[in-house]
């Protein structure tokens, strides 16, 4: 008995085609066809989905879909696959949960939705991943059956390569001009050391992530929360014209899919997993970045806060972050971006150094032994602590009639 399917042979041919390098593939092209059905039935994060995908492998799924998903089906295959006891502990009511499933699911699943998912992404010219290409961002495979069955990319490919060394920057919409440049700042910090940055293509903080990247000429990703044609806010796009030249854009959603409120607070566990590390530059108590925050935390993700003005209602969310230890705090951009930090030799001294330093400048041009009275040091240790200075280059040494040596300051200071 044939299998169910939605497309037939030269449809799958002539639809997956475009997003293939090389020889036609009928393996790659059901994973294209399976993935994207999946993502146009499903809404972000719906962890059903994942399940199952996982449990039964997303070809199998999608075979049970077509034919309407009955739950005694679906029990069964989980039952011959030996995932059934697995799924029942994570769902609790399984056959509760695979009724609701399939309401939701069922009315969006038709073949003229999954040929306008094909068609459109090639007339944008999107690229398309799925978790079997080795391009696609490990950090993703962390949120386990909450992860996105294909991923729609437009701009630079090869920037996905680069996210094991990313930081994902994330803050108010209504960003203060203390954020604004703390936020540049840090950029160019990253930029130093070319760690590229993600974050959500809003305004404020977001769109100052993106502009600085742009402007030190390091790699951004802009992630949406609905489809590529659907780019929010509307008022960016010049900014996202850049963002594609100088990076990549990449969402979960299919194109024609509008960005809602749910989206958008689901669109943040992605900019959370895809990055080793994510700063919260200001944020409101309940907001979408304090989300993206604790997304970090539920994937043990590095989580950095920017302190801010007690007085300052953008502040309060990160400095919470910091009281409540969830957060470590970022107060040094530079170490913060290298993981060292740079100390002016001039500022590296014992405390005899800075004795001696005192005595010469009380004694004008002191030998050693006047070096030692005035600090109150033994010769050894005035020895000790003049040696440091010359290191530094903080004395000049002259030589007396007597042949004696005397110091003098070289920075009057």
């Amino acid at each position: 008995m044939a299998k169910p399917q939605i497309l037939n042979d030269q449809e799958l041919e002539f639809l997956t085609r475009p997003f293939q390098n090389g020889e036609y593939s009928k393996d790659r092209a059901l994973e294209l066809a399976t993935a994207g059905c999946i993502a146009m039935i499903t809404e972000p994060g719906d962890r059903m989905a994942g399940a199952l995908a996982r449990c039964l492998g997303k070809l199998a799924m999608v075979e049970l879909l077509i034919d309407g998903l009955e739950t005694r089906s679906v029990v069964e295959a989980l039952h011959q696959r030996g995932q059934l006891d697995s799924c029942r502990q994570s769902f609790g009511d399984l056959e509760g949960t695979l009724a609701d499933s399939r309401q939701r699911w069922l009315p969006r699943l038709s073949k003229s939705r999954l040929e306008h998912l094909f068609s459109q992404s090639h007339a944008l010219k999107l690229q398309l991943l799925t978790p079997e290409d080795s391009i696609w961002p490990a950090g993703l495979d962390d949120l386990q059956d909450s992860a996105p069955a294909m991923l729609f990319v437009e701009g630079d490919l090869a920037t996905l390569t680069k996210l094991s060394q990313a930081v994902s920057i994330v803050g108010s919409r209504a960003a203060s001009p203390y954020g604004l440049q703390v936020t540049s700042s840090l950029v160019k910090e990253l930029a130093e050391v070319s760690r590229l940055t993600v974050s959500g293509g809003a305004l404020g903080i977001d769109a100052q992530v993106h502009r600085s990247s742009i402007e030190q000429k390091l790699s951004t990703v802009a992630v949406m929360a609905g489809g590529m044609d659907r780019k929010y806010p509307s008022g960016n796009f010049k900014l996202f014209k850049q963002v594609i030249e100088h990076g990549a854009f990449l969402s979960e959603m299919p194109p024609g899919v509008a960005p809602t409120r749910w989206r958008f607070l689901q669109r943040n566990r992605l900019i959370a997993a895809l990055t080793p590390t994510t700063v919260v530059i200001e944020a409101g108590i309940r907001s979408g970045s304090i989300r993206t925050a604790n997304n970090a935390l539920e994937l043990s993700r590095e989580l950095y806060a920017v302190p801010g003005s007690v007085l300052s209602g953008t502040s309060l969310g990160t400095n919470a972050l910091i009281a409540d230890n969830k957060a470590q705090i970022l107060s040094d951009l530079k170490y913060f971006a290298t993981g060292s930090v740079s100390i002016p030799k001039q500022q590296i001294e014992t405390s005899i150094a800075s004795r001696a330093q005192d005595a010469i400048r009380e004694g004008g041009f002191p030998s050693l032994s006047e070096v030692a009275k005035l600090a109150g040091m033994t010769l050894s240790e005035s020895e000790l602590a003049l040696r440091e200075l010359t290191a530094q280059d903080k004395v000049i040494k002259n030589l007396s009639s007597n042949g004696e040596v005397h110091y003098a300051l070289k920075y009057a200071n």
